[in-house]
This record gives C-alpha cells, structure tokens and sequence, in this order.
C-alpha cells in the first residue's frame, strides 16, 4: 500500500464502499470470482459509490445487493479510508465496521453463498489476521487496524522508579498478556535500548512501540512487530518532502509499523497524506481531557475529539486523562482505543 509522490497515478479514482461485517471477534467475507480484478481473493464486501451517494447508502446497498444482508445505519461504525495505486486502476476505500445482530449471524452462519453466486466465508479474528496473502493488497490496511490494542499502556518515565532493574521488573510483572506497551522511558537514546531488549527478553509477547528518534539510532536491529511513534517535527517533515515530490521510502519503510501523534485539524491532513505513503495503523489523538500532570491545560474534550478522529483516514485512539471506565465513552465517540500512563495498570 506504498504509493509514492515521484510515482502519481495516471487513472481515475475509483470510491468504494467497504463493510467489515463481524459477529464478535468472526468476520463475513466473500471470495471474488475467477474472471474479476484480483479474482480468487477473499475481500471485504462491498461495492462502488455512485455519483452524489453517501459512503454509508452505498455500502448499506452494496451489502444488499451482494449477499442479501439489509444493514442499518446505526450498525455501522467508520473505521477509515485507505488509497491504494494498483497497476491497471486507483481505489478509495472507505471502510466501516458493520455488527451484526444475533438474529442476522443466525441468518448467515450457514450461508454458502451470496446473491452473486460468490462464495461466503466466516474467518474467525485470528485466522483472518493471518490471512494477509488471501486478500487484496487493498485490503491489508484492514487487518492492521483489527489487529490494533483495546488499550496502549505508556510507560511512566525512567525517574519514577530510580533504577532500570525497578522499572524492567514493574512492568514484566504488570503488564496484561499480550499487551500494547509505549516505552516511553524520558531518557537517552541507548538507556531506552537496553530497556527495550530486556522487556522483550522477559516478556516476548508485549507489543513495543518506541520514538522515532530510538528508531532511527538502531534501526537495523528491531523486530518486526515493533511500532515506531513519529515525533511532530518527524510528521511535519515527512509530509513537506511528500509535496516536494520526495520519496521518503529510505526513512521510512513501507513494511514499517507506525503511529502518530494528532493535536489539531493541521496535523491531521499531514496524517492523512503521510498515510497514503507509509503504514500508519492509527493515530494518538490528543490532550481529550484534563490530566493529573497538567490539570489545567487546554483539552479537546470529546466532541471536539470526535470532529477531529472524523477528519482521519486512520483509527484514532484517545490519549489524555483516560482512565479504563472511559473505554465506552471513547468508543461512543469514535476511538477504536484509549492509552494512558496512570490508571492503566
């Protein structure tokens, strides 16, 4: 899904509608057939938005065209909007999540196929995610925002516990299987190295998210499930070469996963074109409400966080003053996930 400025498409944009239809944690596909574009593949259903249609109407007629299901407006949650350049056509995807009810899953549980003779199949989360290979390449973003963390634990900084050996054993010992852990240390470049290398020598299940300043230092020597947190100034100047027709492909891979930071409207367009060239699975969006370190500044509260998570063409997780009894708050208006330092263990 790398599409480079020094390499713009030549073609229309093609707007599509898409529906991630799940049940709890199994999903609802449908397998394109043999004499289609990407013909074989497993995909997402949904269809073309027609001229002066809402993505909503067309996947709710998409969806009833396809396989017979009449979804409501309010199963529908926006997930985000993905471009993709293939050789022969460009696509806007524009994704949202749509729950079923317990009688619609009775309904389709068994159903083979849909009202275009396409094979149906249910793909339990798991299974899905590990069936990258089956999907459009249009499609992948998807399974990197379903494979995104109910909450991002960040770490206090390093002075909180006085020694590295007090901060490694707090965090081995308290963190959630298979957690989603910022290492945010406040420290130098190699401090923060050695504390990244022995959380993952103590617990090789947590999913590690460093600066983009630790990153670049050692960047030949982290794993592949690392995330990489871009610094504003890293943002801002990523997106200028971007519209300067630079290829940012050296510093920043298209198999590198990342995240970033979003404070205002401006920042977000930068996300949203930043997107379009590298794998940003979402964005930390930031200060929703009044913190324990800085009660009294300026926050966003939530509707003003749910305009801004709108503006996105990524998931937005909710950052400032969260605590885990927020987590159906942040939902409700918008967040795929909350993060936090406090509270959170």
């Amino acid at each position: 899904m790398n599409i480079h400025a020094n390499n713009p498409q030549t073609h229309p944009i093609i707007r599509v509608a898409v529906a991630v239809i799940r049940y709890h944690d199994e999903f609802l596909l449908a397998m394109r057939h043999q004499h289609q574009h990407q013909g074989g593949k497993l995909e997402f259903v949904g269809g073309k938005i027609e001229q002066g249609e809402s993505a909503e109407s067309a996947l709710i007629r998409e969806v009833g065209e396809e396989i017979g299901l009449q979804l409501q407006t309010d199963q529908l949650v926006r997930f985000g909007v993905i471009a993709h350049d293939y050789t022969d056509k460009s696509v806007e995807l524009h994704i949202y999540q749509a729950h079923l009810n317990d009688i619609q899953y009775q309904e389709f549980r068994h159903r083979t196929h849909g009202c275009e003779s396409q094979a149906l199949h249910w793909l339990g989360l798991d299974e899905l995610l590990a069936s990258g290979e089956r999907l459009p390449a249009a499609n992948l973003r998807i399974l990197d925002w379903l494979g995104l963390c109910d909450t991002l634990i960040i770490s206090h900084g390093l002075t909180h516990f006085g020694t590295l050996d007090d901060f490694v054993q707090y965090y081995i010992d308290k963190l959630p299987n298979h957690a989603w852990f910022y290492l945010r240390p406040q420290t130098d470049v190699m401090t923060t190295r050695q504390l990244y290398q022995a959380i993952c020598t103590h617990r090789p299940d947590i999913r590690l998210m460093i600066k983009d300043e630790v990153y670049c230092v050692y960047r030949d020597e982290w794993d592949a499930d690392m995330v990489v947190k871009l610094s504003a100034q890293t943002l801002a100047n990523m997106t200028q070469r971007i519209t300067q027709g630079m290829d940012i492909s050296a510093d920043l891979p298209s198999d590198l996963t990342i995240m970033i930071g979003v404070h205002d409207a401006s920042e977000a367009m930068m996300a949203n074109l930043l997107a379009r060239h590298a794998r940003i699975i979402a964005a930390m969006v930031s200060p929703v409400l009044p913190t324990q370190s800085h009660p009294n500044a300026p926050v966003l509260g939530w509707q003003c966080f749910s305009e801004l998570a709108g503006q996105l063409s990524m998931p937005a997780i909710a950052l400032g003053g969260m605590n885990p009894s927020d987590a159906v708050m942040a939902r409700a208006y918008g967040a795929v996930a909350i993060s936090g330092i406090r509270g959170m263990l």
